[in-house]
C-alpha cells in the first residue's frame, strides 16, 4: 500500500473544536475500514488567518484550522477520499500526496557512519 499525506484545511469554528475532530474521525475512518493504516495526525494551528479570502460551499473563509494525516491506503481508498472531502462543507482546502509506495523509497538504507582501517 502507498503512503500518502493529507494536507487540509478547515472551516474555523471559534466556539468548539468539534467540527475538526469530527472531520479527523471520519478521514481516520474511511482509513481503518478500508485496511488502511494512519501513521501520524499534525495539528498545524486552529484559527489562522488565512493568506487569501477562500469561497467553498458558497461561503467565504477568513481563518481555517490546518492538520496533516499520514496514513498507508489503497488508490481506490483514497479516491474515495477525495470524494469525500470535495462534498464536505467542513473543508475549505486539502491536498493529497503520494509520498511513494516502495520500502525502499519510505526509509532508505542508512549510510555507514564507521569508517574501517585501511592496511
Amino acid at each position: 500500500m502507498p503512503l500518502y499525506e493529507l494536507f487540509c484545511i478547515a472551516s474555523h469554528n471559534p466556539v468548539s473544536p468539534a467540527n475538526v475532530r469530527q472531520l479527523i474521525q471520519g478521514i481516520a475512518t474511511t482509513v481503518h475500514n478500508s485496511g488502511g493504516v494512519v501513521r501520524n495526525l499534525n495539528a498545524l494551528g486552529a484559527g489562522l488567518t488565512l493568506p487569501v479570502r477562500m469561497r467553498r460551499h458558497q461561503q467565504y473563509h477568513d481563518r481555517g484550522d490546518h492538520f496533516t494525516l499520514t496514513f498507508d491506503a489503497s488508490p481506490p481508498v483514497v479516491t474515495r477520499l477525495n470524494e469525500s472531502l470535495r462534498r464536505d462543507p467542513l473543508v475549505v482546502r486539502w491536498m493529497l500526496t503520494r509520498k511513494g509506495d516502495k520500502i525502499s523509497t519510505l526509509n532508505p538504507a542508512a549510510v555507514s557512519t564507521i569508517l574501517t582501517e585501511q592496511k
